[in-house]
């Protein structure tokens, strides 16, 4: 019983000082925003890297985290890999 107590208390601790914002480090749908028409997943986080494929205007891609360099750490389509932050927008649940 007091095992369980503790655990609730710790999950509420976690919740209230996560504040509903989003972490970094934590997954998270984004939408394309502020391109012409696409933006390429990339095979590693920089512009010269392999283009995987591309992911149109107002589509939304799985962010996995940051990956430095300007860029997150992306799923679409069911390949991984990276794209410019630039043109990712969280939206708020």
């Amino acid at each position: 019983m007091l095992k369980k107590f503790v655990v609730t208390i710790l999950l509420a601790v976690t919740f209230v000082i996560a504040g509903g914002q989003k972490n970094q480090a934590e997954a998270w749908w984004g939408l394309v925003v502020d391109c012409n028409e696409w933006i390429s997943l990339r095979e590693y986080p920089s512009t010269e890297a392999y283009r995987l494929t591309t992911i149109p205007l107002h589509e939304w891609v799985w962010i996995n985290g940051n990956a430095g360099n300007g860029f997150y750490r992306a799923e679409y389509a069911g390949m991984r890999g990276y794209v410019l932050q630039a043109y990712i927008k969280y939206i708020k649940d």
